[in-house]
């Protein structure tokens, strides 16, 4: 199988995402342990540059999508970062009193939102980043810890929050709604919400957790459809899911070493690619839904 090999990061991959960039141009984010998340051609996997300055692994890394002029990184040096995605500067470093695990734009770009193993749920102005962020406490407990969150593609003020306790929320992050989320789900099994991601053209919520992969809708948090992954790929350490851009498959890679693709309607392996020598941590369609990506233990990324 026809793969291309990204090589750059020194230790396992974390994170991988991508944000197209004009007419048939993507930029492919990455982040991983080794402390410097980059920025790499969507198409090629050719590198374009680094972002020096975090003293922990970088769990996550976003572009803002609606201007690619910014990025963002939460690391385990408890903080948060704000980039010049142009320059690679550090604009600012937002403390924080634990690992950081998550990050995500709004889709205006105006605000940031991370997610911390503290149990905070915190919402930043990138307007003016020194401000006090709006702080939810989503997590009493280290056992629930946040371990994903997503601004929502179709709500504008609701970010969806994963946990370690297997659970998907739905939190308003308007100053009057702060203290319960409007919506949530336990995924079955009720193991750690490893990945999750939202398609809005279809209204569906992919989630990778345990041995399972589960949609769900957008809007309602209904379940669509539940599928056992085959033996012995789990979610219960690393991995991710993806959902094509027409919605007719997925992708789903875990700890094994294959990266599989899925028939969404039925749950059938179309394809297997082999290549990773390490377990896969984490995948993404590109927007053409043509090529798949995966990030790996083995510190590359390959585009397929």
């Amino acid at each position: 199988m026809k793969q291309t090999v990204s090589r750059g990061h020194t230790r396992p991959l974390t994170e991988i995402s991508f944000a197209e960039d004009g007419p048939n141009k993507t930029l492919l984010v990455s982040s991983a342990h080794d402390k410097t998340p980059q920025i790499r051609n969507g198409e090629t996997g050719d590198w374009i540059g680094s972002f020096h300055g975090h003293k922990g692994a970088v769990w996550s890394a976003k572009v803002d999508k609606l201007t690619r002029t910014l990025a963002a990184t939460g690391s385990g040096d408890f903080s948060a970062k704000l980039w010049s995605l142009n320059s690679g500067k550090e604009l600012f470093e937002f403390k924080h009193k634990h690992v950081v695990k998550s990050v995500d734009f709004s889709a205006d770009t105006l605000h940031l939102a991370t997610g911390c193993q503290d149990g905070l749920l915190r919402i930043y102005n990138v307007c003016k980043p020194s401000e006090s962020p709006l702080e939810l406490k989503v997590a009493a407990t280290p056992a629930e810890g946040v371990s994903k969150i997503a601004w929502s593609l179709v709500e504008p003020d609701v970010v969806f929050v994963g946990k370690k306790s297997g659970v998907v929320e739905k939190w308003d992050t308007r100053v009057n709604s702060t203290t319960a989320p409007v919506a949530s789900v336990t995924i079955p099994g009720g193991e750690n919400i490893m990945d999750f991601e939202q398609s809005a053209n279809h209204n569906i919520l992919m989630v990778a957790s345990g041995k399972k992969v589960c949609s769900y809708t957008v809007d309602g948090m209904q379940l669509l459809r539940e599928y056992d992954m085959p033996s012995p790929m789990t979610f219960k350490e690393e991995g991710g899911v993806s959902l094509s851009p027409d919605g007719s498959k997925f992708i789903a890679g875990g700890s094994d070493l294959w990266l599989r693709e899925f028939d969404y309607q039925t749950g059938e392996v179309l394809r297997i690619f082999k290549g990773h020598h390490g377990p896969i941590r984490c995948v993404r369609y590109h927007p053409s839904g043509t090529v798949g990506a995966s990030g790996s233990e083995d510190g590359t990324i390959r585009l397929w």
